[in-house]
């Protein structure tokens, strides 16, 4: 993004052109069981699909909306699959005056925004679940549901114009970690940072910061109780690990292992594979991966889910559905976005629908799903 998609900018339009070039219709049926804050799904219709995949003429399971950072009007959307027309949000987000953000010192630093997740977490107070969001200069947590007000700023954290933050995590006990993939000059400069953020303020800025060249991803993995980034390779770190010294109010990382050499070069986004919690999705430049954890080694994704430039990737609980987003020649805000989000089988990696959104500029459109896996 900016000069900050390192080494993508140049191919990204060619190799999702071919990907979303003469898209045909098909017809997909959902049945999904939501929670209260979402809906049921009962069908989905008119989903445009490339022309040599044979689409899925159905996808059960039990979840999710999915959430995009559209860069055009600065704000979060999150829409329904199930809806054939992506025209009306299920849900919006920006951060504003009347969400307790300040008109001078937090809200100009918002733009562009990188990075969407929804938690469930209880830490902050009338808060049972929250979003965290970045933009290349302002990392926030505000609350999702709860007793208090939708979207209301619970922390937040502003940072200088050669940051560019690509992603953040809010770990179960309220802290948080953000990922700067930095400036291109020096290059692949970039580094994540832990924060104290479940702390009252004047103690919630306490962090500790960890190089990592062009940080661009960040994953809590709930199951091995562990943080995982991408940037120039795939991290692994305990937290407040014994002997580290690291505590909520002052919380560290340590690292446990390290993989150097990712299958493509340049990591963009990381998520868990729902579905399977011995294995992490990533992209890369260079295409879509599968990081298996017990044996510490990637394997490509099969068929048209394999793409390269991928900027978001991630899986939709309880079906066997992969949701990617990629730059293409309809989005001319910048080099990096595209209107529309993907869908494919995880197995076979076949096509099997898309969404646009009209005169969006998307950068992620991720499963807006609360649980750690």
């Amino acid at each position: 993004m900016k000069k900050l998609m390192l080494k993508g900018r140049q191919a990204s339009s060619r190799s999702a052109y071919a990907c979303g070039a003469l898209l045909a219709l098909t017809t997909i049926t959902v049945s999904c069981t939501r929670e209260a804050t979402q809906v049921q799904v009962k069908e989905m219709k008119e989903v445009k699909t490339a022309p040599t995949e044979k689409a899925s003429s159905t996808l059960a399971g039990t979840c999710c909306w999915v959430a995009i950072t559209n860069q055009v009007p600065d704000r979060i959307e999150v829409y329904d699959p199930a809806d054939a027309s992506w025209t009306t949000p299920k849900w919006t987000w920006q951060p504003t005056t009347a969400l307790s953000y300040n008109a001078t010192s937090e809200i100009p630093l918002w733009g562009d925004p990188t990075d969407i997740k929804v938690r469930n977490n209880t830490v902050f107070a009338n808060t049972n679940q929250v979003i965290t969001a970045t933009s290349y200069r302002l990392a926030t947590i505000a609350r999702y549901t709860g007793t208090g007000t939708r979207g209301q700023k619970l922390w937040v954290m502003g940072f200088n114009d050669t940051t560019f933050l690509h992603a953040m995590e809010i770990l179960p006990d309220g802290n948080c970690v953000v990922a700067s993939a930095g400036s291109s000059s020096p290059p692949a400069v970039g580094f994540i940072r832990i924060y104290s953020s479940s702390q009252p303020a004047p103690n919630h800025g306490v962090y500790t910061q960890y190089s990592l060249p062009s940080a661009h991803a960040l994953l809590w993995d709930q199951t091995h109780q562990v943080l995982w980034a991408l940037g120039n390779k795939l991290v692994k770190y305990a937290y407040n690990a014994p002997g580290s010294g690291g505590t909520a109010a002052n919380p560290k990382l340590d690292t446990i292992a390290v993989y150097p050499k990712l299958p493509k070069a340049w990591g963009h986004d990381l998520s868990a594979d729902v579905n399977n919690p011995d294995q992490l999705l990533l992209s890369t430049n260079g295409g879509t991966h599968i990081f298996k954890i017990s044996t510490g080694t990637f394997q490509d994704i099969p068929g048209a889910a394999q793409q390269t430039f991928v900027k978001a990737i991630s899986s939709q609980p309880g079906q066997n559905t992969l949701v990617e987003t990629i730059p293409n020649s309809g989005c001319t805000t910048n080099g990096w976005c595209t209107t529309t989000v993907n869908f494919y089988d995880a197995t076979t990696g076949a096509a099997i629908g898309s969404r646009t959104v009209q005169g969006s500029a998307i950068y992620k459109g991720k499963t807006f799903d609360p649980n750690y896996y």
